[in-house]
């Protein structure tokens, strides 16, 4: 019986060539777990820089939207600005125009109370300043400043004051101290007038101080006209004599004056 040979390829390796083989590849085995461990910790900081990266990556483009939103382009700024601008214009016009129609107001109400008050004290002066030989133009002024209706009742008690200033040469002067406004209401006004006064004639001269006459204005004709006047008592009224005694006015003639028409005629 013939035996054959084994070949090499068919020979099983033995321990010491499976050993040779194991320490072959045991080795390099050895060497790829270092090279992987090396990666690692190659690859390990540059994973944990990119991780903390990110949060800030995302911080900083929060920022930039937030940033955009509320950061305006140069545009709108312009047109922000120009509309403020019109705006701070229009309320300086309107303020403007208020304050003028109001100064306007302010300055016609100051004019119409001049006038009340002017025509007030040309009364008062022309009704207690005359000359005995001058009484006509005395009544004239009085018939200038005064309405129709109060000057056509003023003539009559003047006639028959006039009669008393003739007699006893009386001269008078007036000097208006001060004049009140009490109302105004449209066409109508009150009047308060406070004035001092000196008579003189035959019976010696009269100082009356603190005259006071309530006064009612109508505008009549575009014009201030005295409709009805009151006297009140003076705060000083005496007559010194010829002889230099001082007495009162009250019941003598010499108390008569162009004022005492008013006694006549409380024009309602």
């Amino acid at each position: 019986m013939k035996t054959s040979t084994p070949t090499e390829a068919d020979r099983t390796p033995d321990d010491g060539s499976l050993a040779a083989d194991a320490g072959q590849t045991e080795p390099e085995a050895a060497t790829d777990e270092p090279t992987k461990d090396r990666d690692a910790e190659e690859e390990g900081p540059e994973e944990k820089d990119a991780e903390e990266e990110r949060p800030r990556e995302k911080k900083a483009a929060s920022r930039k939207r937030v940033g955009f939103r509320l950061v305006a382009s140069p545009r709108v700024s312009r047109r922000l600005s120009v509309a403020a601008l019109v705006l701070v214009f229009l309320t300086a016009v309107v303020t403007a125009g208020l304050q003028w129609h109001e100064a306007g107001r302010l300055a016609g109400q100051d004019r119409v109370e001049q006038e009340v008050r002017t025509r007030s004290a040309e009364f008062a002066r022309a009704l207690l300043a005359y000359r005995h030989t001058e009484l006509p133009d005395a009544q004239q002024r009085i018939r200038a400043l005064t309405s129709a209706d109060f000057g056509s009742t003023y003539d009559t008690a003047f006639a028959e004051l006039s009669g008393i200033i003739t007699k006893y040469q009386a001269d008078a002067t007036a000097t208006v101290r001060d004049v009140y406004l009490s109302e105004i209401d449209g066409q109508l006004a009150k009047t308060l007038v406070v004035l001092d006064s000196e008579v003189k004639s035959t019976l010696g001269v009269r100082h009356v101080k603190g005259s006071k006459l309530m006064l009612e204005l109508v505008k009549e004709k575009g014009a201030w006209r005295v409709d009805a006047m009151t006297t009140l008592p003076a705060d000083d009224d005496v007559l010194t004599d010829p002889d230099g005694k001082v007495t009162s006015t009250a019941d003598s003639d010499a108390a008569l004056s162009p004022t005492d028409p008013a006694k006549e005629k409380d024009k309602p």
